[in-house]
């Protein structure tokens, strides 16, 4: 304050802040004068203005739903600045070493951690998706990740087969303990050269949301297409959270190779083709 001449003497503002017992100065960005009277000055530092907006990301959301929740918050971000900010890992890749695993051609798909977040409104595309990347790393430290140099897991699969497997994981089911079974079943298929079929791999091609797909589109030709195609698709198709994660790393292992969502949402496995068909028809009569 006393360098920009807003207050002529620091010494005397700090004994009136004092002998007036002022507590409730705040932290926020205000519009001041110079030569304000201390009264003046103190009614504008004890009443800030909101200089920032909250935004909540739920974990799966892709990054095009992150944009378009981002934009509604934040005026400076654009939908072109997003996609632009969010296409390529080479503008982050020397201050953030997580992401020298991601493949050339590659989006930060994954790479953007469902959190809530902070940001003052002026915020811009590029500051919003370093932040979401480095909370990826900060969150992986915390639960005890440790991602060596070579972003080789210690499951065998590089970092980015993981987060991929793990966005996977992420739109199939929802609990935790499911996230981990059916991450053993799908880790189980990658081993036997088994298609994962996930349907919603196809979805993410289709921008559907159906829990079964229908047999044209599970014709698409597309290496996002885990009907047609073996073993993972080239990256993530969500941003998944920290139980998606943890569900890759420490998968439940177990004889099952099927499974199916009911309309009520729980989880039900079979060991072998014949039993699921049954299941389906049991537990989804109108397929």
């Amino acid at each position: 304050l006393q360098s920009q001449n807003i207050i002529s003497s620091r010494f005397f503002f700090k004994t009136y802040v004092k002998v007036f017992d002022v507590s409730a100065l705040q932290a926020g960005i205000f519009a001041l004068k110079p030569n304000m009277s201390f009264h003046a000055l103190i009614a504008v530092l004890t009443n800030a203005k909101s200089t920032e907006v909250q935004v909540t990301i739920p974990e799966g959301f892709t990054r095009d739903q992150m944009g378009v929740s981002f934009g509604i918050a934040l005026p400076a971000l654009t939908a072109d600045a997003w996609q632009e900010a969010t296409q390529t890992s080479q503008t982050y890749v020397s201050v953030i070493p997580l992401l020298q695993g991601v493949p050339s051609g590659q989006s930060l798909e994954g790479y953007l951690f469902p959190d809530t977040y902070r940001f003052r409104k002026e915020a811009d595309a590029k500051m919003v998706t370093e932040m979401m990347v480095r909370t990826l790393a900060r969150r992986l430290s915390e639960n005890e990740i440790a991602v060596p140099d070579h972003l080789v897991m210690a499951n065998g699969m590089t970092f980015h087969e993981m987060l991929t497997l793990a966005s996977i994981v992420e739109k199939e089911v929802r609990s935790k303990e499911d996230m981990a079974h059916v991450a053993g079943i799908f880790l189980t298929r990658l081993k036997i050269g088994m298609a994962l079929q996930a349907d919603s791999t196809v979805n993410y091609l289709t921008g559907k949301k159906d829990p079964g797909i229908s047999l044209k589109d599970s014709q698409i030709d597309s290496p996002y297409n885990t009907y047609k195609q073996l073993g993972l698709p080239p990256g993530p198709i969500s941003n998944p959270g920290m139980n998606a994660i943890m569900a890759v790393l420490q998968p439940i292992d177990s004889d099952d190779l099927y499974f199916l969502t009911t309309p009520d949402g729980e989880v039900i496995y079979a060991k072998t083709f014949q039993e699921h068909i049954a299941n389906r028809y049991k537990y989804l009569p109108s397929n």
